[in-house]
């Protein structure tokens, strides 16, 4: 009985230990998000304008039997 009591504290203790060493690292993701926060509130939007995002009928990320033309970078 004694070695299994040994055994939960010490487990225990090491549990503590362990989520002592994890909670500044919450800390500091909260701190990062806070940051990233306070730089999109300072800086104004920016207008970006697209034309021609449906321009073409190519395929990108799927399966298609379609080759590109002979000196075409893809």
């Amino acid at each position: 009985m004694t070695q299994l009591a040994t055994f939960i504290s010490r487990t225990a203790a090491l549990g503590l230990v362990l989520a002592g060493l994890a909670a500044p690292a919450a800390h500091a993701q909260a701190d990062l998000l806070g940051q990233l926060e306070k730089e999109t509130a300072q800086e104004a939007p920016a207008t970006q304008v697209v034309d021609a995002t449906f321009k073409s009928t190519r395929l990108i990320n799927g399966h298609t039997v379609e080759t590109p033309g002979e000196g075409t970078l893809i």
